[in-house]
């Protein structure tokens, strides 16, 4: 196995590993620290440095790796205060350092790309060095593409973003990553691999709810047309099978002329119950002879996105690969 190959199954485990902690951080307990990114940068950095080194990248393009750096910072860090740089720490006199390296990196490599030949570029004709410049500076957009979406609220959450913006710095370009022995051949132009990414959890959202209401057929729950409903996103479980785990109470009682009702919300409220809320819902259910509950699994994006690097490493982009079947 080649030097770079080796590195990019490499960047490919760490990533691997990486998802997988966050995921499982946040499946549980519905947040991930940012030590975790933090931890995890450093080895993402190394094997992008590594790599540069191996196939003897230019000097710009080891500055405009910073440039990376500097951006993905921006989820967690932020800058640093130019109005306090008389009583900055030794931190962040090296974030700062790292800053003007990409800085330099960016405005070098774009004085030095400007009589680039684009057709030759999108074709791969062009020259390694100023092929990979424009390649990171493609990660960069996808970033502050990416952190505009969360200030916006098009993404809400934090941890998915930064999940993204780590996978983008670990994979700037499909040169970094593993060749994807399902990928088309004739495809000429790729979305960035974290966009990429976002599509196969994109996806496993539109399959999970069949998958859902199959298994509620299987198990026998569905008897009457709200089980129906609520079959393509939630789970009929026995009051008594109820715990602590992280999922949504959708079955509730309300007082309707007088008495008590028993209803399925489609969706949680917008004061959803808390533990010991649910606790008095339950036992209000029991009494009135309901022995079992709807309950919505909480699955937070990041779950997907670590799934999604399964088909990222085997199919690579999914709109050139179903451009391709079709």
């Amino acid at each position: 196995m080649e030097a770079t190959a080796a590195l990019d199954w490499g960047r490919a485990s760490v990533m691997l590993c990486c998802l997988a902690l966050a995921a499982r951080s946040d499946y549980s307990t519905l947040k991930v620290k940012d030590q975790l990114w933090l931890t995890w940068t450093a080895p993402v950095i190394a094997l992008l440095v590594l790599e540069m080194a191996i196939i003897e990248g230019s000097l710009l393009n080891f500055y405009m790796s910073a440039a990376l750096l500097t951006t993905a910072s921006l989820s967690i860090l932020g800058p640093p205060d130019l109005r306090k740089s008389l009583g900055w720490s030794r931190n962040e006199f090296a974030l700062a350092t790292v800053y003007v390296i990409g800085l330099t990196g960016l405005i070098g490599g774009a004085v030095h790309s400007m009589d680039t030949n684009f057709v030759d570029l999108v074709l791969g004709d062009e020259s390694p060095e100023t092929t990979l410049w424009w390649g990171l500076l493609g990660a960069i957009l996808t970033m502050v593409l990416y952190l505009s979406a969360w200030k916006l609220g098009l993404i809400q959450g934090g941890a998915d973003v930064k999940g993204l913006i780590l996978v983008t710095l670990a994979f700037p370009t499909w040169a970094f990553l593993p060749e994807p022995p399902f990928s088309p051949e004739e495809s000429v132009f790729s979305i960035p691999p974290s966009m990429a990414m976002f599509l196969w959890a994109g996806t496993a959202f539109l399959i999970a709810p069949p998958v859902l209401f199959l298994q509620n057929v299987a198990r026998g729950s569905l008897s009457s047309f709200s089980d129906i409903k609520m079959a393509w996103h939630a789970t009929k479980m026995p009051i008594s099978d109820m715990g602590d785990g992280p999922s949504w109470l959708l079955t509730d009682v309300i007082e309707h002329e007088g008495g008590s009702r028993v209803i399925n919300r489609i969706l949680p409220s917008g004061s959803s119950p808390n533990t010991e809320d649910s606790s008095e819902i339950l036992e209000k259910l029991e009494s009135m002879g309901i022995e079992s509950v709807w309950v919505a699994s909480k699955h937070p994006f990041l779950v997907y996105l670590f799934l999604a690097m399964v088909p990222l490493l085997i199919f690579g982009d999914p709109i050139a690969f179903a451009m391709a079947i079709l």
